[in-house]
């Protein structure tokens, strides 16, 4: 017997395992299946005819001994594969070997994370001798013949070191068994006593009909999805299910796919398997063509990788179209559960907006509409960049027949501005809010020499509120008054409001903002000359009067709109209340003496 050196630092390599490489303890399990499968394969390539098989038995003391009746290893192979951790040789076996899913000698040293004496029974396939092999964290091992025959293949025996007990308990073997291997093609036999179980009997979803897929997800995830999508992607070898969720996520909520490798667990938190935009979808998936990090809890992203990611993205949104056309119900209740992600991808992804566009709906001055019915019934909308905007003239606009959709809705805007990429005739025109009651029906030569006074005096008393007056005719006749403004007017107010009461140097920035605009914007109040109270007002010969009537339309029309009034507002609002209370009163008591 000789006692041989690891080439390498074992104890940093253990350190690197169990605190950087892995994310939990229990990968030894992972580590473990993934030789013995890796083991299986190499035998069947030999040509041999045998059940394979895979044992896990449980002894007192918290041991436990992981069997395989796979090729086992010669000396050779052990110095190999074993002392030379990570070596040259094996690394490129492995790349020419797409049946393979790890490397024989990292992952046996993930059970150092665990214990403290790997103890490997062997016989190879091809040599006869059995072997036993014995490995210590401090780097040192040794190797030696056995006198009694074993079968064909490898056994490991480990017993859990101080503070690792509970991965060795029952309980626990057989849910990471489950958890890694529930869907590996070759049976696992977990062994307690006199206690034999097979853990891994389940049928994996990618293989399941479209119900027995959903009753899957629903008993996985304890809610039943909405649809199940099937993926495959030729060049990754990959088959799986997309299930979509039945409650909205948000965008930037961690994804969570399960995927496995040659049908092994890789991991069930991968985030980056399918494009960012399948938000609202879960997947379950294996492939045989990818290339795990080394930690194999996750994938190498390089060509091949996004290539995949691309061709199951094309699955999803080729599923979509055609559920559309198939179950149009069920797609619009799809849409209506993930509406605010829908359309924030749909800005970001020209096929999505095309699929989706028609079925979103918006706000519109005819009510809430889908965009298909949007444009069948009207080609020209106009579209509103703010809800403040929108709201202005929501009423009115329909009155006008005329359609305006809001667009200060998160993504609303962005969204409209492009149907003409889908419908080649439709003609949307931005919204020029301080301008839109020049839409409305001007008055006639005579009618317009008789409101030019009135006119004369709003401008006058609504000069210091940065607001212009005009005078249309326009429905419905109960709204005497049309208050319009935009951000950069409010703006303005607000600064040149602050500059009364703020320090000099807010004031001089004030000032330079303003000599920077060569048009300086102003609000609009445009008067409805088909309202009985602003013609009465309009024909009134008392100036004092008109003022009133002037001064409470304006404030109450920024009272309407949500407006906040600056203090010589609510000065002007409640001084003409009083105003117009004292002249009733002054009438009445004149009335009755």
């Amino acid at each position: 017997m000789e006692n041989k050196n690891f080439q390498v630092n074992l104890q940093g390599l253990i350190d690197l395992l169990s605190n950087h490489l892995y994310s939990d303890a229990g990968v030894f399990i992972r580590e473990l299946l993934q030789n013995g499968m890796d083991a299986i394969t190499a035998r069947r390539r030999l040509g041999h005819q045998f059940d394979a098989k895979v044992t896990v038995e449980l002894y007192g003391s918290h041991t436990l001994a992981f069997h395989d009746n796979g090729c086992g290893l010669t000396a050779s192979e052990i110095e190999q594969f074993l002392a030379r951790i990570g070596s040259t040789t094996k690394k490129e076996q492995l790349d020419a070997a797409d049946d393979f899913i790890g490397q024989f000698g990292v992952g046996l040293l993930a059970c150092f994370v665990v214990c403290d004496e790997i103890v490997l029974i062997t016989r190879s396939a091809l040599e006869g001798d059995p072997l036993e092999w014995k490995g210590r964290p401090d780097g040192t091992y040794e190797i030696r013949k056995l006198k009694n025959q074993v079968p064909i293949g490898t056994t490991v025996y480990i017993k859990a070191k101080a503070d690792y007990e509970e991965y060795f308990d029952y309980y626990r073997v057989s849910e990471l068994l489950e958890h890694y291997g529930e869907f590996l093609p070759v049976p696992i036999e977990l062994v307690e006593d006199k206690h034999k179980r097979i853990v891994n009997e389940a049928v994996p979803p990618w293989r399941m009909e479209k119900k027995e897929a959903l009753d899957y997800g629903e008993k996985l995830r304890y809610q039943r999805a909405m649809d199940v999508i099937p993926l495959h992607s030729a060049i990754g070898g990959i088959e799986g299910v997309a299930y979509i969720l039945p409650y909205s996520v948000s965008l930037q909520e961690e994804k969570k796919h399960k995927v496995y490798l040659k049908q092994m667990l890789l991991s069930d938190k991968l985030n980056n398997i399918l494009p960012q935009w399948a938000f609202f979808v879960n997947g379950i998936m294996n492939t045989d063509s990818l290339r795990p990090t080394a930690s194999r809890e996750s994938f190498q992203e390089n060509e091949l990788f996004y290539t995949v990611r691309d061709e199951l993205g094309s699955c999803i949104k080729q599923y979509l179209i055609d559920l559309s056309a198939r179950d149009p119900e069920l797609f619009k209740r799809i849409i209506g559960v993930h509406y605010a992600s829908i359309k924030a991808m749909a800005v970001e992804d020209d096929e999505l907006y095309e699929l989706f566009i028609r079925h979103l709906s918006f706000e519109t001055s005819y009510g809430t509409m889908d965009m298909d019915t949007i444009m069948k019934e009207h080609s020209a909308v106009l579209l509103a960049a703010t809800l403040d905007e929108f709201r202005q003239i929501a009423r009115v606009a329909k009155s006008q027949e005329l359609l305006v959709i809001n667009g200060g809705y998160v993504h609303d805007f962005a969204l409209v501005r492009k149907i003409p990429d889908v419908w080649e005739n439709a003609d949307v025109a931005l919204l020029d809010i301080l301008q839109f009651s020049n839409r409305f029906q001007e008055l006639d030569r005579a009618d317009q020499l008789e409101v030019e006074p009135f006119l004369a005096l709003s401008d006058e008393l609504l000069q210091p509120h940065q607001c212009r007056s005009a005078i249309r005719w326009f429905e419905p006749a109960d709204v005497p008054v049309l208050y319009n403004t935009n951000e950069e007017v409010q703006f303005l107010k607000l600064a040149e409001q602050s500059e009364k009461e703020a320090n000099p140097l807010f004031a001089d920035i004030v000032h330079v903002v303003m000599d920077e605009l060569y048009d300086v914007p102003y609000a609009r109040l445009c008067y409805n000359y088909n309202n009985p109270m602003v013609r009465k007002a309009v024909a009134c010969k008392d100036p004092k009067l008109q003022q009133v009537c002037i001064e409470l339309l304006y404030t109450q029309s920024l009272l309407m709109g949500h407006y906040p009034l600056s203090q010589e507002e609510l000065r002007l609002m409640n001084g003409s209340l009083l105003q117009f209370m004292n002249m009733g009163l002054d009438q009445a008591v004149g009335g009755e003496a």
